[in-house]
């Protein structure tokens, strides 16, 4: 996406103006002391040496966040133009404004991007990261190794049946992405699959759900799975009235069916694009092994505006929940490996909201005008989604609102229809 006029730039400034934000801005270390004690990870030890260092740094003095904005703008500007349109439309309805939570969402982006960025490109971290949170889950009754038992004891924290589902299949994936980093060169066949069931590495529905393979009906697993997580989301949007982001939902889903995007493993580092600063290099090690799925730029530039007029529409404690699409490693990844990433800072942040529910930490609300706001992002997604779909899936406008009618006519009917095809394979 060339963007060849200084729009998209002044109405970025313009907005981190109206927010309170400054591009010269230092951390706060007492912010990030809070940050560390909400997350459970005040009392986290690493032996990985350039997390250990940038924890250690982040605690003894304030930190220039000048290149993590400059990173952020960088992909603002050139890969999520519908974010740029909606940043126009709140300016002009003067939806923006400072707070003291604007604040800390920029120090949680901080203290994200650099955990992503480590638990991406380096497996020793990534292990250690898991283990400690999980250590802090079974202190609250939630363990991965016992599914049911974790979904119950999760659901109090959560927002709802299906909040407390991805949490739970979130730690699967987990462990899924630690089991394909073990095999490295073995492919991820039924055979491999079967042998680490059979040696209890992973768990029957680990088992079911997580393999990103094809079956012999050239239907994508993978493919299903992330169908299932879009759609579920989508219903809960046009429940609630957003109708025009529940569409866009829609064609993200419809996207994912026409097209069979295989997985694999390689050995690589996880890098955002644009001009990174040094810091992601002493972070990312030696890179490690990391799924890349072929996804279209398209794609991944409308399922990060739809995810966050969802995220604003629906949910509360945003300054924990929205930095996991404003890292860089989000925001300015290939799009090869925007599944992957999104993975592991969607993990990050789900848990972070768990431990603030888990510990009755008081509440944040989204913003008054969120409803607005929601409707008026969402006609700007709509807009997208047309695009996209008319490019890739029809150009006959008639078969997508068909298809979209069909679809949310019956929508649990039609959701858990589909849940039961793909675990019953």
């Amino acid at each position: 996406m060339d963007v060849s006029n200084s729009r998209p730039k002044q109405l970025i400034e313009d907005a981190m103006k109206a927010l309170g934000i400054s591009i010269d801005m230092n951390t706060e270390i007492s912010i990030i002391k809070e940050i560390f004690i909400e997350m459970k990870i005040d009392d986290f030890e690493t032996s990985y040496i350039p997390m250990k260092n940038f924890i250690n740094s982040a605690l003894l003095k304030p930190q220039n966040l000048a290149p993590l904005f400059s990173q952020i703008q960088w992909g603002l500007e050139y890969k999520n133009p519908a974010v740029v349109d909606f940043i126009e439309v709140a300016l002009e309805k003067n939806w923006l404004h400072p707070s003291p939570y604007i604040i800390k969402t920029v120090h949680v982006i901080y203290i994200l991007e650099a955990l992503t960025v480590a638990m991406c490109n380096n497996n020793d971290f990534f292990v250690e990261y898991v283990e400690h949170i999980r250590l802090k889950e079974k202190e609250l009754g939630i363990d991965g190794n016992h599914v049911l038992t974790s979904f119950i004891n999760t659901f109090p924290a959560s927002l709802n049946f299906f909040g407390t589902a991805k949490a739970v299949s979130l730690n699967m994936a987990m462990v899924y992405f630690r089991v394909k980093r073990e095999l490295g060169e073995l492919p991820v066949n039924n055979e491999n699959i079967d042998q680490l069931y059979r040696m209890k590495k992973i768990s029957f529905l680990e088992h079911k759900l997580l393999l990103p393979i094809c079956n012999e009906n050239n239907q994508c697993v993978c493919n299903d799975w992330l169908r299932i997580n879009i759609y579920e989301a989508g219903i809960t949007e046009f429940k609630h009235g957003f109708g025009d982001n529940a569409l866009a939902a829609h064609v993200l889903s419809e996207d994912i069916l026409k097209k069979c995007h295989r997985e694999s493993f390689e050995l690589t580092s996880v890098f955002p694009l644009g001009e990174r600063g040094e810091s992601y290099t002493s972070l990312s090690g030696e890179g490690a092994y990391f799924p890349v799925v072929a996804l279209d730029e398209e794609w991944v530039s409308l399922y990060r505006t739809w995810n966050m007029a969802f995220i604003l529409g629906e949910l509360n404690n945003l300054h924990y929940l929205f930095p996991k699409l404003l890292i860089p490693s989000v925001l300015c990844c290939k799009d090869e490996n925007f599944l992957g990433v999104r993975i592991v800072s969607l993990w990050l942040s789900i848990n972070s909201a768990l431990m603030l529910n888990f510990n009755q930490s008081e509440k944040v609300m989204g913003p008054k005008d969120r409803a607005d706001m929601v409707f008026a992002w969402g006609e700007i997604n709509k807009k997208y989604a047309e695009k996209l779909y008319s490019s890739s899936v029809s150009s006959d406008s008639d078969v997508l609102s068909e298809s979209f009618k069909s679809r949310f006519s019956h929508p649990y009917r039609n959701l858990f229809s589909q849940i039961f095809r793909f675990i019953s394979r």
